[in-house]
């Protein structure tokens, strides 16, 4: 076997999931066992149907999310698909048009982050399913009644193992580092500094191991887990911190240790960013209302020495609070006070965030326009040709090229090895196996490894789970192993449509460079700061960004030349849009826009990259605190902008071309391919302290001691 093929289908090496295999054979046993009582064959499918979906989208992780996960899916995914699928059953041709419509939708919600990737994803897939014999069941209401019966059964199996481990091992894992840093403070200058020391950078590797295995699974990205990630980037800063204090011996008082320990408990109790049920968390502040049973984090202690290493861990348990509260506005503006935007300028952020996520980058519209069109050639492929099974070609066409799922190449290639195994597995059990129970040891086989062949290749899914679904089908329309036949027929059928129009003819399928991407984004970002932040002549905000991370982008963002730099008349005059409105985000900003169009291209290219072959993956795999920390970047640079447009004193001009030229030197340096050289020291302006602190957390991770020189401290202080 060639080396380049043999790459493309290795499994990855992961844990073997016993909990969630268990839960799997109990979701599906269930209905069949139904099915046989009743002798009602389509209690069997339906359920059983609405199981697999639960088992087959559940990344693992704390209960409530993984409730949100699979109930948002069923609720706005599956439970529409099943309609769509029911009413345009039979109808030729509007059936093709409905279907591709359906595709576009199905990529643009996968713009919304992991729960929208899923969910888009079960809207096509039920949809497509319907053009089959699932579409034919009436009445409608009774076909999506017992199929969410299924889902409601596979939740409820969650249940146990939210009892025994209601928090994840992820966030387990980070708290862990900083319980450690409280461990390290406290041993300094005793006999045990240097196991200390040791237990402490054996939890970072295994809190970092931790989140970048669970980001590896996942199908997009979480809101949680990037705010977790980007709390153990700050872990960074403490442990420089405690590196300085250790070199000069000098004691920290009990209660600044014990603040770090309360600081570690705020992580396990999962209040910041993407908490809570409907994933609007709470910021846990020391002022005003947060969740009921929960406490306000603590207090970060006033300076207690005046020692370089004293100063950086102080700063550092600030960033700490900030991060995990997710408060991102200048100290001067109180979170809670009267300064606080209304609920009608709430509402209108929140629905701008949501429109800028949706509107997406370059990138992400090529893979809709790429999913659409393969969608329609597969869609009239279906009409046009004597298929016994002509949906499984349309269904198979959208899960190998769902845009946010990677590699196309991989995956088509593993879904066509993956089916061609499960395809035979399929007719040789319809073959020996009759109707009755003993169908039961098949389904609880390949329920089982269904969760084990998820976190290892997608070609193993495929072998597992395309028995399974023949078995299910074969329940309402006895065809024997002719059924098996047709699957394979259609999925190699599918994969040359994808690999010959949705691959081949499109360079950015097969050319990616994620370094070159992040670069890129660093720039735009740089650009909005210059021209957010930077007062301008009259004394306001986001019209004078003279610098030349500003002047370098205008063009590119549409602007007239030089009108990054003009005063806000002359920008008016010249019918550039002003970007400073009182109490609301840049609405109007052309690099605002820019910004989050370079960071959807980012996101989406390394959600591709991250379901690469294992040896792209495991390096791409690399970014990702990078990327959450430019992220952090961009909502500190928002946050401040809102709070200047409510009145806040303006930062210094020349503090914020200290902290974007400082992102641009890293964004060179990864153009060119060198090592990044550390920064000089970052300003100290309170007006820019979340800005700062979040531009530093995107340093720490890419340069090395880039701490230490951004605090202008002597390198011989960086840790070992």
């Amino acid at each position: 076997m060639p080396e380049w093929l043999a790459e493309v289908v290795r499994p990855k090496k992961a844990p073997v999931p016993w909990g969630t295999m268990a839960r799997a054979v109990f979701a599906v046993w269930v209905p069949m066992a139904v099915a046989f009582g009743t002798g009602r064959r389509e209690l069997a499918l339906l359920p059983a149907l609405g199981a697999l979906l639960s088992i087959s989208i559940d990344n693992g992780g704390p209960y409530w999310d993984r409730v949100k996960r699979i109930g948002g899916a069923a609720t706005f995914g599956g439970a529409p698909g099943l309609l769509i699928g029911t009413l345009i059953y039979g109808r030729g041709w509007v059936a093709v048009a409905v279907v591709v419509f359906v595709a576009g939708v199905s990529a643009v919600l996968a713009r919304l982050g992991g729960i929208g990737s899923v969910t888009g994803l079960q809207l096509f897939v039920y949809s497509t399913l319907g053009l089959g014999p699932l579409g034919a069941l009436r009445p409608w209401w009774h076909t999506a009644l017992e199929w969410g019966v299924g889902v409601a059964w596979a939740l409820l199996l969650l249940l146990p193992g939210f009892l025994l481990a209601p928090r994840s091992a992820e966030r387990k894992a980070v708290a862990a580092v900083y319980h450690a840093i409280a461990a390290d403070l406290r041993a300094i200058g005793t006999p045990g500094s240097a196991d200390a020391h040791q237990a402490l950078a054996t939890a970072l590797n295994q809190a970092y191991d931790a989140m970048l295995t669970g980001r590896a699974s996942a199908n997009g990205r979480s809101r949680r887990d990037m705010q977790l990630m980007a709390v153990l980037n700050v872990s960074h800063t403490l442990v420089e911190a405690t590196a300085a204090l250790r070199a000069t011996g000098e004691h920290v008082p009990p209660w600044v240790t014990d603040t770090v320990d309360r600081l570690a408990d705020a992580v396990l109790d999962e209040h910041g960013p993407g908490a809570g049920m409907l994933g609007t968390g709470g910021s846990r502040r020391r002022r005003g209302r947060r969740p009921p049973g929960t406490e306000a984090l603590p207090m970060v202690p006033p300076d207690w020495s005046p020692s370089p290493g004293a100063l950086e861990l102080r700063d550092g348990l600030v960033s700490l609070e900030r991060v995990i509260s997710g408060n991102w506005s200048p100290p001067s503006v109180a979170p809670d006070g009267d300064d606080s935007p209304g609920l009608r300028g709430r509402l209108r952020g929140r629905l701008l965030h949501l429109a800028e996520l949706l509107a997406g980058g370059r990138i992400a519209w090529e893979y809709t326009l790429r999913l659409m069109l393969c969608t329609g050639v597969a869609a009239v492929l279906s009409e046009v040709l004597p298929l016994q099974r002509s949906y499984w070609l349309v269904l198979t066409v959208g899960i190998i090229l769902k845009p946010d799922y990677g590699s196309v190449f991989a995956r088509a290639v593993q879904r066509a090895i993956g089916t061609v195994v499960g395809a035979v597995l399929g007719a040789a059990i319809l073959a020996i196996v009759p109707f009755g129970p003993w169908l039961l040891v098949p389904f609880g086989v390949f329920a089982a490894l269904l969760p084990y062949a998820r976190a290892r290749n997608f070609g193993l899914v495929a072998t597992f789970l395309t028995p399974l679904v023949v078995l299910l089908i074969d329940l309402l329309d006895q065809s024997g192993w002719r059924l098996a036949e047709a699957r394979l027929i259609d999925t190699v059928l599918a994969s040359a449509v994808v690999l010959v129009v949705g691959y081949a003819p499109w360079p950015s399928a097969w050319q990616a460079h994620l370094p070159g991407q992040f670069a890129e984004a660093v720039r735009a970002v740089c650009a909005y700061m210059d021209e957010a932040l930077v007062p301008s002549a009259d004394g306001q905000a986001g019209q004078g960004a003279t610098s030349p991370a500003a002047g370098a982008t205008a063009g590119a963002a549409g602007l007239p030349a030089g009108a990054a730099s003009v005063p806000g008349p002359a920008r008016a005059a010249a019918g550039v849009p002003d970007p400073a409105r009182a109490g609301l985000p840049a609405w109007p900003s052309l690099l605002r826009r820019r910004a989050f169009r370079a960071l959807s291209n980012l996101r989406t290219e390394f959600q591709r990259t991250m379901s690469e072959p294992t040896a792209v993956s495991r390096r791409a795999s690399a970014w990702w605190p990078a990327l959450v920390g430019l992220e952090e970047v961009m909502d500190a640079v928002t946050a401040t902008a809102v709070a200047l447009g409510r009145g806040a004193a303006p930062p210094s001009a020349a503090a914020v071309h200290q902290l974007t030229g400082a992102l641009l030197a890293v964004a060179d340096a990864i153009e060119t391919g060198t090592l990044p050289r550390p920064a000089g020291p970052l300003p100290a302006d309170p007006q820019l302290e979340p800005v700062t602190d979040a531009v530093r957390s995107v340093l720490m991770v890419l340069t090395p001691g880039g701490g230490d020189a951004a605090r202008g401290e002597p390198a011989a202080l960086a840790p070992a």
